[in-house]
C-alpha cells in the first residue's frame, strides 16, 4: 500500500496550512471553553465565520457528490485536506456531518431541496435526538414515543446528552412497542424552535454542565411535542437502518491521528525551550522520553488505521468493524497521550485554566483537556459496543 499523497494533494495540504495561519485567529476564545461551552456566543460567531470561509473556498463540502452541490472529490483528497486541517488546529473542515449523507442517500426530494442548500452554506446545523437516560450503548432500547394522529406525530419522552440549541433536530423515536427493538424505530426531523429562537410548544430543554462547570450538554423533554409526519426520514419503523448508516459516517475518527500529532510535536517544543534555557524539564527523564516515542509510535498507529478506514471506502466499501477499530483506538489513545503529557508536567500538570497564584506553563490546558476526553470512550458508542462490533464482525464470534 502507498501511503503517498499525490502531487496535487501535498499543495493542497500546504495551501490548506497557508490558509489557516491566514483566516483562523483562535485569540478570540476563552480557551478554556473553545469549543466545550455550548452558550459561548462569541465562539460560535468566530466558528461560524470560519466556515463560511470555508464555504467561499469551495472547502466545506468538497466531499459532497457533484448532484448536491460538492466536487466528488476522492478520498484520498478529503483525506490529504481534512488532516491538514486538523493538524494546523482548525476548528472546522467539512460540513454536512451527520445529517447530509442520509438524506442524500434516503432523504424526500423536499427534504434534500430545503436542508441540504442550507447545510452547503452553513446556515444550518442539527442537534442529534438519539441517546436517552436509559439507552446509549443500547441505543435500540430508546423508549421516546412517537404516536401517529392525523399528519403529525406526537412526540413524549427525554433525550439527554445533546447540544438542543438548533432550530432543527433529526431524531429517533419508537413507532411500534411491539415490534422487536430494532424494527420498531423511526428516524425524523423535528423542529425545536421557532422563527424567533424560543423553543416550540411541548419542548423543555434543560443544561447540564461538565466538571468544569460549563454548559456542555443538555436534556430535552418531549410532552405531547408534534412532529409533522412529512418529516420522515426514510420509512416509518426502518430508522433504525438509517440511523446505523449515520453513525458509520460519525466513527471514521479520521482527524485524531494529526491533531495528536500536533499535540504532541507542541508538547516536545516547550520542552525543549525549557533545555535551551537550561531549565529542568520532561526530557530530563529517559524513561519519559522512551514514553513520548512509544505515544508518537500509537499514534502512527492510528494513522494507518485512519487510511485503510479511506482505503476501503475509497473502493466503495463500508468500513464497519475497520470505523470500529479507529474510534476504539483512537479514543483511548487520546486519553493516554493527555494523561502521560500532564504527568510529565508534574505538580503543574494538575492545574487548570486562569490558575493565577501558581501559574501552569501550559496554563493548564494539557489537564482541562484531559478532563474533556474523559467522554471520548463513552460517547458516539462506548469501547465496550466497538469491541462487541469487532469480535462479532470481524472475528466472527459469537453474540
Amino acid at each position: 500500500m502507498d501511503f503517498r499523497f499525490t502531487p496535487s494533494d501535498d499543495v493542497l495540504k500546504q495551501e490548506v496550512a497557508d490558509f489557516v495561519t491566514k483566516e483562523w485567529d483562535p485569540s478570540g476564545f476563552d480557551h478554556s471553553s473553545i469549543s466545550w461551552d455550548h452558550v459561548n456566543d462569541d465562539a460560535d460567531a468566530i466558528t461560524h465565520a470560519f466556515k463560511k470561509k470555508l464555504v467561499d473556498k469551495g472547502w466545506y463540502t468538497m466531499h459532497w457528490p457533484v448532484e448536491h452541490g460538492g466536487q466528488s472529490v476522492n478520498i484520498g483528497t478529503q483525506l490529504a485536506y481534512r488532516e491538514a486541517m486538523a493538524y494546523a488546529g482548525a476548528p472546522a473542515a467539512v460540513g454536512g456531518g451527520l445529517v447530509a449523507p442520509v438524506l442524500m442517500v434516503i432523504g424526500q426530494d423536499w427534504q434534500q431541496k430545503e436542508f441540504l442548500p442550507q447545510i452547503a452554506n452553513a446556515d444550518i446545523e442539527f442537534s442529534q435526538g438519539f441517546s436517552e437516560p436509559n439507552a446509549g450503548s443500547d441505543l435500540a432500547g430508546l423508549q421516546t414515543r412517537a404516536v401517529r394522529d392525523g399528519d403529525d406525530y406526537v412526540l413524549n419522552g427525554q433525550k439527554i446528552w445533546g447540544t438542543y440549541r438548533n432550530k432543527w433536530m433529526h431524531i429517533l423515536v419508537r413507532t411500534d412497542p411491539e415490534a422487536p427493538k430494532h424494527r420498531g424505530i423511526t428516524y425524523l426531523l423535528a423542529q425545536l424552535k421557532d422563527d424567533a429562537g424560543e423553543y416550540v410548544s411541548g419542548v423543555t430543554v434543560r443544561a447540564i454542565p461538565d466538571a468544569g462547570g460549563r454548559h456542555r450538554w443538555d436534556e430535552l423533554f418531549m410532552d405531547n411535542f408534534r412532529v409533522p409526519a412529512r418529516n420522515i426520514i426514510g420509512e416509518e419503523n426502518r430508522g433504525w437502518y438509517a440511523a446505523m448508516t449515520t453513525l458509520s459516517f460519525e466513527r471514521s475518527n479520521i482527524e485524531a491521528s494529526a491533531r495528536l500529532t500536533r499535540v504532541l510535536e507542541e508538547y516536545i517544543e516547550y520542552c525543549r525551550r525549557l533545555k535551551r534555557r537550561n531549565r529542568s524539564g520532561p526530557l530530563d527523564s529517559a524513561v519519559f522520553r522512551n514514553e513520548l516515542a512509544n505515544l508518537r509510535v500509537d499514534i502512527e498507529t492510528l494513522r494507518t488505521l485512519s487510511y485503510q478506514v479511506a482505503w476501503m471506502q475509497s473502493n466503495g466499501d463500508i468500513p464497519q468493524k475497520e470505523a470500529s477499530m479507529t474510534k476504539l483506538w483512537g479514543d483511548s489513545l487520546d486519553q493516554t497521550v493527555h494523561k502521560q503529557l500532564s504527568r510529565g508536567l508534574e505538580d503543574y500538570g494538575v492545574l487548570m485554566p486562569g490558575n493565577r497564584r501558581v501559574p501552569s506553563p501550559d496554563d493548564g490546558l494539557l489537564n482541562w483537556r484531559g478532563y474533556a476526553r474523559l467522554v471520548l470512550t463513552i460517547w458516539g458508542g462506548t469501547n465496550e459496543v466497538q469491541k462487541n462490533i469487532i469480535a462479532q464482525r470481524g472475528l466472527g464470534l459469537p453474540r
